[in-house]
């Protein structure tokens, strides 16, 4: 590794160049180290991903991070835009001092911080999707809420019919009975008139259209108990189905309920990922 120059340098310096190449093998991150004394670049340990385009021997520029560590004698760190290298960058950068206290150098390091930030949109896209599909949970959780309550509305429905249709079945009965006594009546009157022989033929006119009307009352309360039977039928059905919809409806929201739990959690997981994400893209002094 070339250096800016062959002089001895204060064994801090030394120290320093001796250790970059091994930090950056400890490191988990891409990172370049550039080593300074007061006015020059002495050694730089490039990145494997990137380069800063350095030599040693370069002075100092004004206004970068390691000059600025240098003069104020204190530790910075700054951003460095994706456009000058190609990725995102964080730089590091500290003055080092003799014993006496006195500035004599300083040590920058530039570190990939290319995955950090992809991890971060990618949480805070993941987060954006775990949002979205929580909220959709949220709405069909609530569907199947509204759709439990008309059923269940649809089920009194069904019941008042039933109460109706036997109803009706009781009123037909009483009117089948009444059929059967009307019958019976005229049975009675026709007997009557054919004893009264002629003077009773008007009479059993009469009786005869008591008894036809008895037996189409008759008939009609039959088709009428048919229909309250078919009635009861169908809402028999449909009360058992109604059943089996309430129970796979329970079913569906205790499943909603625990995925919507699932989701939570997993969305607190991804906020707190993103947290994360962010904190490692977080530029402090």
């Amino acid at each position: 590794m070339q250096i800016a120059d062959q002089k001895e340098y204060h064994p801090l310096i030394e120290a320093f160049i001796q250790v970059a190449p091994l930090f950056q093998q400890l490191s988990n991150d891409d990172t370049t180290i550039g080593i300074y004394d007061t006015e020059k670049l002495i050694i730089n340990f490039p990145a494997k991903e990137f380069q800063l385009n350095v030599k040693p021997g370069d002075p100092l520029v004004e206004g970068d991070i390691i000059t600025n560590a240098i003069r104020e004698n204190r530790p910075m760190v700054s951003p460095v835009p994706p456009e000058l290298f190609g990725i995102h960058l964080i730089a590091r950068a500290i003055p080092l001092r003799d014993e006496q206290g006195n500035v004599i150098g300083g040590v920058g390091i530039g570190a990939s911080i290319d995955r950090a930030q992809k991890l971060s949109e990618i949480s805070q896209n993941l987060s954006s999707v775990v949002d979205d599909v929580t909220d959709t949970i949220t709405d069909m959780a609530q569907s199947i809420t509204e759709l439990a309550e008309n059923i269940t509305r649809v089920s009194e429905k069904a019941t008042d019919v039933s109460d109706s249709a036997e109803m009706i079945e009781k009123v037909s009965n009483v009117v089948k009975e009444i059929a059967d006594q009307s019958n019976l009546l005229g049975l009675n009157a026709a007997i009557e008139s054919a004893r009264a022989g002629e003077s009773g033929r008007g009479f059993s006119v009469v009786a005869d259209e008591i008894r036809k009307m008895a037996n189409n009352s008759k008939d009609q309360v039959n088709e009428i108990q048919t229909i309250t039977g078919d009635i009861r039928q169908v809402i028999d059905t449909l009360n058992r189905y109604i059943q089996e919809v309430n129970v796979e409806s329970d079913s569906q929201s205790a499943a909603i309920e625990e995925l919507s739990a699932t989701m939570q959690e997993i969305n607190a997981n991804v906020h707190t990922l993103a947290t994360l994400a962010k904190e490692n893209i977080t530029f402090e002094n």
